[in-house]
């Protein structure tokens, strides 16, 4: 039992930590404005609100997320002005990082209710060291907001389904509407009530608590995405190619959600301590606290199904699922830990509290790791340091590197040219190449991988003059999240020196 003056002081010490690891280090990547990619499709909607239009003219994504970081950058702007480009990317992510800790509250409400406060306490902890809600919690998407809606429409509505109260359940499906406003799949959070609600409908015949929920539901998704009934056609439009491009894939092909999810980004994302309790909670979750876990499992099996169908499998897409599961994994040690103490005659908190260490111990050691690199200059912020000083007006330069690789020089005048890979060539009438040559590589092959013809060019006209290395060794074994262009493992991390792909910049021999 957990005494109820020291929970609270617990809770606090477990959110406080929760807190440093996503608030630091924010500011990672700055100046390069692609560090994280799709930070400027979140950042460009907000903006654009901001300055006076308020139809986003975008529904790949849902619309909550833009309104809230607009009316973030209006109170700041009243406060401290001007804002410059890299403040309101520092906002946006301090914004998503707050939302990132609030799901350690809420994960231990969410707990609590379900299962008593030792479970509480040590699901917050999980989740506080877990390290894929550590890294999505630094960027600003749209990912973190809608876990912690998903998360707290779950938790509303388990106390809802136990007390049969209206206002709860309108509360839940509120929660809900907004979580579907920040991501589509929170839409799932519908399956979760109707599993929850249906055997007290059947014992009561009382239908009231579904439609409340539904018609809440569409309140909260309206009132976070207006202009999909005020512009239907384009939603409809934009909703389609975002299915389309989730069951397509996205660059490379890495097979079905359902098994991608479960053999890398569920493991590599909670940690392989927290998965491994995960699967093993699932049977006290269910023997002990059925009547919870029936709605909560529902959610999670309608989430992995949604996510689990396509071929675009980035590891962010199974975040709403890492409280859940954290959840599952305290509950095994909690019910593990009481097995143990029994046999051992040792205090059964004490006994809990070092089975949640040693479960949690990988996640904090990657999530550590994470924050240290984060915090390190990236590679195409020193590169791009080193070599725009020498860049001359007159200067040709190819950068071999793609829309997230290729180094960003400002205004500073140069020519740039292109290459042709099918025909080796730069295009030049009198087959000149460029002053300059700039290659990106990573065990991140699918982002950065310099086309073989130059890297024989370059051993033979050019001489290498700089090099900023990302990682060095045995990197390729690190677990990285390979359809999405952000150049760090998500675990790993052998032979990591700093955030981005080497870059090796070479000039042409005289």
């Amino acid at each position: 039992m957990i005494r109820r003056r020291a929970y609270p002081a617990a809770l606090a010490l477990i959110v406080l930590a929760g807190a440093a690891l996503r608030l630091f280090p924010i500011w990672f990547g700055l100046p390069y404005p692609h560090a994280r990619p799709d930070e400027e499709t979140t950042l460009g909607h907000a903006l654009a609100i901001l300055a006076g239009d308020p139809h986003p003219h975008f529904f790949n994504w849902p619309s909550l997320t833009f309104y809230v970081l607009a009316g973030v950058f209006r109170i700041a702007s009243l406060v401290t002005a001007p804002i410059t480009p890299a403040g309101y990317v520092i906002l946006a992510r301090a914004t998503i990082a707050i939302a990132g800790t609030a799901t350690i509250l809420v994960i231990a409400r969410l707990a609590e209710r379900a299962a008593d406060r030792a479970t509480a306490l040590v699901a917050a902890g999980f989740l506080a060291v877990a390290v894929l809600h550590v890294r999505e919690s630094h960027f600003a998407l749209t990912d973190v907001v809608m876990t912690l809606l998903a998360t707290a429409s779950l938790a509303i509505l388990v106390e809802a389904i136990e007390t049969r109260s209206i206002g709860q359940m309108a509360l839940a499906g509120l929660l809900g509407g907004l979580a579907a406003s920040t991501k589509y799949t929170a839409a799932v959070i519908v399956v979760a009530m109707a599993a929850g609600l249906w055997p007290r409908m059947r014992e009561s015949r009382d239908w009231r608590a579904a439609p409340i929920f539904l018609a809440a539901f569409a309140g909260g998704f309206l009132a976070g995405t207006p202009f999909a009934a005020l512009d239907p056609r384009a939603f409809i439009t934009d909703v389609l190619f975002e299915s389309r491009h989730l069951s397509g894939g996205h660059g490379v092909l890495l097979g079905r959600g359902w098994s991608y999810h479960l053999r890398h980004s569920l493991p590599y994302g909670l940690g392989v301590g927290i998965f491994a309790a995960a699967v093993a909670g699932v049977v006290p979750m269910a023997r002990h606290h059925g009547r919870s876990a029936l709605a909560i499992g529902a959610f999670a099996a309608a989430l992995f199904a949604g996510i689990g169908s396509g071929q675009t499998v980035f590891f962010r897409y199974v975040l709403p699922l890492v409280p859940i599961a954290c959840l599952s994994a305290a509950a095994a040690v909690r019910h593990g830990g009481a097995w143990l103490a029994a046999r051992t005659r040792l205090p059964a908190a004490l006994v809990t509290g070092v089975l949640a260490a040693i479960v949690a111990a990988p996640s904090i050691f990657d999530a550590v790791r994470l924050d240290v690199l984060l915090a390190r200059t990236d590679t195409r912020v020193l590169a791009a340091r080193w070599l725009e000083p020498r860049l001359d007006p007159d200067d040709t330069l190819h950068d071999a590197g793609g829309d997230y690789a290729r180094l960003d020089f400002g205004r500073t005048p140069f020519h740039d040219w292109r290459f042709d890979a099918a025909t080796g060539s730069f295009g030049d009438p009198a087959g000149r190449t460029p002053d300059w040559i700039v290659l990106s590589e990573s065990p991140l092959w699918t982002y950065a991988s310099p086309p073989p013809a130059l890297g024989s060019l370059v051993g033979r006209d050019y001489v290498l003059v700089q090099e900023v290395l990302g990682t060095r060794g045995l990197a390729g074994a690190n677990v990285y999240d390979l359809q999405d262009a952000f150049f760090l493992p998500i675990a790993g991390f052998t032979g990591v020196e700093r955030p981005g792909p080497t870059v090796r910049i070479y000039r042409r021999r005289q």
